[in-house]
């Protein structure tokens, strides 16, 4: 076998196959976009964009098939359950909102539990 031509006895070879999909698995894609990328911190103009948008063939295929009512109808059902959570990461390194407050625990912790 030449080293670029798969071998077809080969059990590790990717295959691809294509599985029907009817409107109702592209409602429930669609469903999995936008929660995930709410999640993450957009708000609906951008969640918008994204499934208008032909580059992300997932999303602007389901923006295709159930149209832009049913996309926004999506993304305000996600935005409900999920829009007010916000995601922040501590780190005691670098300066954020409230620093003294966190610079308090953070010499708390180092010496024990007991203050300053």
């Amino acid at each position: 076998m030449p080293y670029n031509d798969p071998d077809p006895t080969d059990p590790n070879v990717l295959v691809g196959v294509v599985l029907p999909a009817d409107a109702e698995a592209m409602r429930e894609m669609a469903y999995v976009f936008a929660e995930e990328f709410v999640r993450m911190g957009y708000d609906r103009k951008f969640l918008l964009a994204l499934f208008r948008n032909p580059l992300y063939a997932g999303a602007h295929g389901a923006y295709r098939t159930l149209g832009e009512e049913a996309i926004l109808t999506i993304i305000d059902e996600c935005l409900a359950a999920w829009g007010g959570i916000q995601f922040s990461i501590l780190d005691f390194g670098l300066p954020i909102e409230g620093g003294e407050e966190i610079q308090d625990r953070k010499s708390k912790i180092q010496n024990g539990g007991r203050e300053r």
